[in-house]
C-alpha cells in the first residue's frame, strides 16, 4: 500500500521489552527526528501501568490504522480513475477518505489544465469522515471558469470548486495587513518538539499524540470514542520547522516537504491536502484538540481557499517544499487555524495557496456544553477533569452565552451586551475546575476555582517596565474570575431586554511573596460573600486568592457591580459630578524645580500596549505630603488596543490600566528626582506585604478625550540596597475624577547582575 502514503507494516507490533516497560531504559518517542528522539522537556518516566496502557493503545491504533489504510488506498485509486468506470460519465463516484478524496473526485470531473490556472474551493457542507459515496458533476461556469459540485451519498452539497485561467504573476503577491499588535495565542499545551520526521507524523496519525508531543497532551482515561479521530494517510515526508508565533503575521510558521508528485495528475488536490495536513499538525501542536471529545479536523468553511498553480509540470521534477504562514489562530466558535502557503520545487515557486484553513470539531453528536457536576475531556494543571475549559471561556467572551451556559440557567436576551470576560491577549482565565459548592450560585459562600496558564514570556511583563508581574496583570488575574462567578450566578441574564454590563467598583489586594509567574499555572479561587439586588443593578462582593503550586501569593477582596446602561450613565465620579482639579493645576505659575521629562527618551517605564505616559510633570518635594509629586496625561484614541479586547459589544478601558498608569508615574518620579541614583541599574517591582486599594466610579470609552493622573509620594523608606516608595493617586477622565488608588507601593533594588544571573 505504498502508493497511498502508508507502509506495509501497519500491523507491525513486536511487543515491548520488559526493561522499557518498567522504566529501566529511556523510551524514545516516535516524534524524534534527525537521529534519536529526545523526550519533551520536563517529561518524567511513566508508571509501568501507564506505559503498558500507552503501548496497548498504540497496538490497537495500529490495527485500526491498517483498516483505515485500506480504505484510503481505495479512495485514492478511485479518485485517480483506477477503478472500473468511464471517467467522463455523469456523476463520477468514488469512496472518499476525507477532504482529499472530495477534491480528487472534483478533479476527475474538471477539464485538465497543463497551463497555469486557479482553483477556488468553497466547502459547503459536512465532509464525510467515513467511506461513503460521492457524486461530482459540472454545473455550468462560475466566475471565469467551469464549476464542479461534489455531493455526498444523500445528495447534499459538500464542496464547490471553480477553475479559472487568469494571468498569474510569478513574483510573490503583496502580503496581508499585519496588525500593529498581533495577537499572541497561548497554546493549550506546551511542547519542546518543534519538528517531526515521517515516523513522528505516522505516530500522530495513529493517535499517539502524547508520545510525540509530551505528557501535557495525554488524554488517558477518556473513553475510546472521546479520543481524537485517527488521521488520514500521510502525504508529508517531514516537517522541519514548527515555530509558534513565527511567520510574518506572528501566528506561526511551518516548513514541510513531500516527494515529487510524479504520476499525480492533476496535482492541486494533493497540494491542498498536504497543506491541510501541516495545519492539522499545528492545531494539535497548539493543543486545540484537548477541549473536544473525539476531536476531528475538517476544512474551514468561512471563506474560499484559492489554489494558484503557477507551474504544474514542475511538481513532477523534484521534492516539494511547503512554507506555511499561519494567518489566524483561535478557539471560538470552534478551534481553527488559517494560513497561506507557498509551494516550491528546486527553489522555484510552483504553487500558492491562500486562505487554507482547518477547524477542529467534536465527534458528531457529542455535547460540548458545560453542566453542573459534570466534567469534560480537558485536564486541569493537577490532572483532574475541568467543568469549563478554554473553549467555553472563549465562547463566553466572544459568542452566545445563552447557548454555552444553558445548563447554568443562561437564557436568550434581546441584546448581546452582557457581562463577559475579556478577549484574546487580555483574558486571564483559562479553565474552571469548580463552579459552586453545592449551594445556589447567588448565595453567600458560592465558590469558583479557575486556572490561568501564564506564557513563558508574557507581553505584560515585557512591556510593563517592572520586574515580575505588573499590577495590571495581577488585578486582571484576580478580578476576571469574580466576573465569571457573578455571571454564572444569574446576574448575566438579569434585564434580558436591556444592555447589562459588569464593572469593578472597589478592591484591595496584597502580594504575599515574590513570585516569577512565567510559564506557571496560576490557581484562582473566589468566594461570593454577598449579593444585593438594586433597581437596575446587582452589587456583589467576593474574596479572592491567587496561588502557584497550592501556595497563595496574592489575596484580597473586590466589589463588582452589574448595571443597566441607564444606571451606568448616571455615574458622577468620585466627587458627585463636581470638577476637582489636580494638585498641579491648583498651583498657579511655574513651580520651582518642576521637571518635564520626555517619556519617549531616557529610562522607559512602559512600552507597547503599556506605554501609558504621554506627558509627565515631576515636582520634587511637591504634593500633599511634601515628599514628591507627579502628574501624567495621555490622550484617548478610539483605536486604543484595549477597547477591542475589553469587552465584546462593550468596549471600555480596563480600570487596571489606570492603576498601571499611576504605578508608572510613581516610577518615573523616583527616577527623575534622583531617589534611586544610589542603586546601580535600579529594578522596580511590586512591594510584598503592602495592600493596594482602589475605587472606581466611572468608565473610559472611545469618545472620551484624555486620561490624566496624579500621584502624591507619601513615604520613602531607604535601606542600603533597597528603596520602598509609597504613594496615593487619582485618575481623571476628561474633567471627572473617576479612580482613587491608595498605597501604590514600589520596591526598588539594584538590578546589576540580576538579569544576567536569571
Amino acid at each position: 500500500m505504498t502508493g497511498s502514503g502508508t507502509t506495509d507494516d501497519a500491523l507491525g507490533f513486536d511487543g515491548i521489552p520488559l526493561a522499557e516497560l518498567c522504566g529501566e531504559t529511556a523510551v524514545v518517542p516516535p516524534g524524534g527526528v534527525g537521529g534519536p528522539a529526545v523526550p519533551p522537556e520536563g517529561s518524567m518516566p511513566m508508571e509501568p501501568a501507564r506505559r503498558m496502557a500507552r503501548h496497548v493503545q498504540r497496538a490497537h491504533a495500529s490495527v485500526l490504522e491498517a483498516h483505515r489504510a485500506i480504505s484510503a488506498r481505495q479512495a485514492l485509486l478511485a479518485g485517480a480513475g483506477m477503478f472500473p468506470g468511464p471517467r467522463d460519465e455523469p456523476g463520477a463516484r468514488a469512496r472518499p477518505d476525507g477532504p482529499f478524496a472530495v477534491l480528487r473526485v472534483a478533479a476527475a470531473r474538471l477539464p485538465d489544465a497543463a497551463a497555469p490556472c486557479v482553483y477556488e474551493v468553497s466547502w459547503r457542507g459536512q465532509v464525510p469522515a467515513d467511506p461513503t459515496e460521492l457524486h461530482a458533476r459540472l454545473a455550468g461556469s462560475g466566475a471565469g471558469g467551469p464549476r464542479c459540485l461534489v455531493l455526498d451519498g444523500d445528495r447534499r452539497l459538500v464542496a464547490s470548486i471553480v477553475r479559472s485561467v487568469p494571468d498569474l504573476p510569478e513574483r510573490e503577491p503583496a502580503r496581508r495587513h499585519v496588525p500593529d499588535i498581533p495577537a499572541e495565542f497561548r497554546p493549550l499545551a506546551r511542547t519542546a518538539v518543534h519538528r517531526l520526521s515521517a515516523r513522528g507524523l505516522d505516530a500522530l496519525a495513529a493517535g499517539d499524540i502524547a508520545g510525540v508531543f509530551g505528557d501535557a497532551y495525554d488524554q488517558g482515561g477518556l473513553e475510546p470514542e472521546s479520543l481524537p479521530e485517527r488521521w488520514p494517510a500521510r502525504l508529508l515526508e517531514d516537517i522541519s520547522v514548527i515555530e509558534p508565533g513565527g511567520g510574518p503575521y506572528g501566528q506561526g510558521l511551518l516548513v514541510a516537504c513531500t516527494g515529487a508528485a510524479r504520476g499525480t495528475s492533476p496535482v492541486w488536490p494533493r497540494l491542498a491536502a498536504a497543506t491541510a495536513e501541516a495545519l492539522r499538525v499545528y492545531a494539535f501542536h497548539q493543543g486545540l484538540h484537548l477541549c473536544l471529545p473525539g476531536a476531528r479536523v475538517v476544512p474551514s468553511a468561512d471563506r474560499p481557499m484559492r489554489i494558484e498553480m503557477l507551474d504544474p509540470a514542475a511538481t513532477d521534477a523534484s521534492a516539494l517544499r511547503f512554507t506555511v504562514e499561519v494567518t489566524g489562530l483561535g478557539l471560538a466558535p470552534r478551534p481553527y487555524v488559517t494560513a497561506d502557503c507557498e509551494v516550491t520545487a528546486a527553489g522555484r515557486t510552483v504553487a500558492r495557496l491562500r486562505d487554507a484553513g482547518v477547524t477542529v470539531r467534536e465527534r458528531p453528536g457529542a455535547d460540548v456544553t458545560p453542566h453542573p457536576g459534570r466534567t469534560g475531556c480537558r485536564r486541569s494543571a493537577s490532572g483532574g477533569r475541568v467543568v469549563a475549559d478554554e473553549l467555553h471561556i472563549a465562547r463566553m467572551a466572544e459568542g452566545d452565552q445563552a447557548e454555552v451556559f444553558a445548563a447554568y440557567g443562561a437564557r436568550p436576551t434581546a441584546t448581546p451586551t452582557r457581562p463577559r470576560l475579556p478577549r484574546g491577549d487580555l483574558r486571564t482565565v483559562d479553565r474552571c475546575t469548580r463552579i459552586g459548592a453545592g449551594l445556589p450560585p447567588d448565595r453567600a459562600g458560592s465558590r469558583l476555582t479557575a486556572e490561568y496558564d501564564v506564557p513563558a514570556d508574557p507581553w505584560y511583563c515585557r512591556e510593563s517596565g517592572l520586574a515580575g508581574v505588573p499590577p495590571f496583570a495581577l488585578m486582571e488575574m484576580a478580578l476576571q474570575p469574580l466576573g465569571l462567578l457573578g455571571g454564572l450566578s444569574g446576574t448575566a441574564w438579569e434585564y434580558p431586554g436591556q444592555d447589562f454590563v459588569c464593572r469593578n467598583l472597589d478592591g484591595r489586594a496584597t502580594l504575599l511573596r515574590e513570585v516569577d509567574l512565567r510559564a506557571m499555572t496560576v490557581g484562582q479561587d473566589v468566594v461570593l460573600r454577598s449579593s444585593v439586588p438594586l433597581p437596575g443593578a446587582v452589587i456583589q462582593r467576593c474574596d479572592f486568592e491567587l496561588s502557584t503550586g497550592g501556595a497563595a501569593f496574592c489575596v484580597g477582596e473586590a466589589t463588582h457591580g452589574y448595571f443597566t446602561a441607564e444606571v451606568l450613565r448616571a455615574q458622577q465620579g468620585l466627587d458627585g459630578g463636581r470638577y476637582v482639579a489636580p494638585w498641579l493645576e491648583r498651583r498657579p505659575g511655574r513651580l520651582a524645580g518642576a521637571l518635564r521629562p520626555d517619556p519617549r527618551h531616557g529610562p522607559r517605564v512602559g512600552t507597547g500596549r503599556l506605554a501609558l505616559l504621554d506627558d509627565v510633570v515631576v515636582v520634587p518635594g511637591g504634593g500633599d505630603h511634601g515628599a514628591g509629586y507627579v502628574w501624567c496625561d495621555k490622550p484617548v484614541r478610539d483605536d486604543d488596543w484595549f477597547f477591542d479586547q475589553h469587552f465584546a459589544h462593550d468596549p471600555v478601558l480596563p480600570g487596571s490600566v489606570g492603576v498601571q498608569m499611576l504605578f508608572q508615574a510613581v516610577q518615573a518620579c523616583a527616577v527623575h528626582t534622583g531617589l534611586v541614583d544610589h542603586l546601580p541599574s535600579p529594578r522596580f517591582s511590586l512591594a510584598v506585604g503592602e495592600e493596594l486599594r482602589w475605587s472606581y466610579r466611572g468608565q473610559i470609552l472611545r469618545h472620551h478625550r484624555r486620561v490624566r493622573g496624579e500621584a502624591h509620594l507619601r513615604e520613602v523608606h531607604r535601606e542600603h540596597d533597597r528603596l520602598l516608595v509609597l504613594a496615593d493617586g487619582s485618575v481623571w477622565r476628561d474633567d471627572l475624577r473617576i479612580y482613587q488608588v491608595d498605597n501604590i507601593a514600589l520596591a526598588v533594588r539594584s538590578g546589576a547582575g540580576r538579569e544576567a544571573a536569571r
